[in-house]
């Protein structure tokens, strides 16, 4: 595949002509263009129909980046072999459309793919979430976590039993998470369950379900079977409706370790958003043994940040300063080099707010006491509250205050960007 120079704005390698016409098959496109877009970190790959062209654009490290803008014959012949590569009807784009496949890339790896297609005002916007099997799912100690909250997790998820929650937004990294998670447990002594929808990677000695909402199977009844297989660990891709809380609650009370995920924004709303699934606070309170509420943010290249000057960063919170525990506190900007593709930016990182239930939260949860009381108890206790987590990450130098605030909308966020001198 040829590729032009690059985007000034983003550091794409690949110029964005109006209706380019590529001189290679859709194919060999398609495979190097999968390549080029695994190599970049990029977590999907969109195709999509414009009014003059088909536009080729990545999600990469969270941000959408356009790729080219491809002659709607071309483009189209590209949408239909990758529809029809993840088993999916290349000719019908009426209706909406799914599929899976594998695609061997030129430097022979295996890429999974997952297709989702959708018809729109000028043709068909085609979004293909790409896993690669051999550095997509990663060990806790790789997601991003500091040291001290990866041994909190390791703690919460080595409980015999009970009902752990991984809260966030869409894209938070709430499946990595759980799958780290379930590799971590996965040693052969447990007998684990998962319930997802879809399935997103293979675990070997794990015994995995998917949601198959056309059959009428949901979320409610896979748990509802599994509890008859006697397991030891479930994973639960999402509690999303009244039946499913219900019985995760129930379940994680009687002798199962239950994890799931919750769409929140904190930690302690995460508990809410279960309550307002009619879950008994009583069972909740029982059977919760931790929360954890996470957000990705975008990792400064090391080899080209560059410092900025300051003043008072002590000062802008004493729990942050505590929570350094004597680090070097700065503030770094992002720069430009080969390794990070002239971003700035290398890597996604994990950022979390856990929330450990002890007996005077399980009080309060039991009193179905609201979200501030709750997430009250648990900062005496010692939580930092997220914004206080990413306040870290920016005086570490693991990300820009400008990244943090895209993610975290704070005051705290901002105090620190006043500390920067001109």
């Amino acid at each position: 595949m040829n590729q032009p120079a690059s985007t000034e704005d983003r550091g794409v390698d690949f110029q964005a002509l109006e209706g380019e016409m590529e001189l290679t098959a859709p194919e060999v496109y398609a495979s190097n263009l999968i390549e080029w877009a695994v190599d970049r970190h990029a977590s999907d790959l969109f195709v999509s129909d414009s009014e003059h062209s088909v536009v080729v654009a990545v999600r990469r490290l969270g941000q959408v980046e356009t790729v080219r803008r491809l002659a709607r014959n071309y483009g189209r012949k590209l949408q239909r072999h990758l529809r029809v590569l993840a088993g999916a009807d290349g000719g019908d784009v009426v209706r909406p459309a799914e599929g899976r496949g594998i695609l061997q890339t030129p430097d022979n790896r295996s890429i999974d793919l997952r297709l989702s297609s959708i018809p729109t005002l000028f043709g068909q916007d085609v979004a293909i979430r790409l896993f690669d099997p051999v550095n997509g799912a990663r060990p806790l100690d790789a997601l991003g976590y500091s040291s001290d909250e990866t041994e909190i997790i390791r703690g919460l998820i080595s409980r015999p039993s009970g009902l752990i929650l991984v809260a966030g937004p869409i894209a938070s990294g709430k499946s990595s998470t759980l799958y780290a998670a379930i590799d971590h447990l996965n040693d052969g002594t447990r007998k684990i369950h998962t319930l997802e929808d879809p399935i997103e990677h293979a675990v070997p000695g794990v015994m995995q379900s998917q949601v198959n909402l056309r059959a009428g199977l949901d979320f409610a009844d896979l748990l509802a079977s599994v509890l008859r297989h006697s397991p030891d660990v479930i994973m639960i891709g999402e509690i999303r409706d009244r039946r499913t809380a219900e019985t995760a609650v129930r379940a994680g009370a009687s002798g199962q370790l239950v994890l799931a995920t919750i769409h929140a924004k904190s930690a302690a709303e995460a508990i809410d958003s279960l309550m307002q699934y009619d879950a008994n606070p009583k069972f909740v309170a029982s059977s919760l043994v931790g929360v954890v509420n996470q957000r990705l943010l975008r990792k400064l290249c090391t080899e080209c940040r560059s410092p900025l000057t300051t003043s008072g960063l002590e000062a802008v919170s004493p729990r942050v300063t505590a929570a350094m525990r004597g680090v070097p506190m700065g503030i770094y900007e992002a720069g430009s080099c080969d390794a990070c593709f002239a971003d700035g930016y290398d890597s996604l990182t994990c950022v979390p707010e856990i929330l450990c239930v002890d007996s005077l939260i399980a009080d309060r949860i039991a009193a179905a006491c609201p979200a501030s009381e709750v997430e009250s108890a648990a900062c005496q206790n010692g939580m930092l509250h997220l914004s206080e987590v990413v306040a870290t990450r920016v005086l570490e130098g693991t990300t820009t205050v400008a990244e943090a605030q895209r993610v975290v909308s704070n005051p705290l966020i901002s105090e620190l960007q006043m500390c920067v001198r001109e």
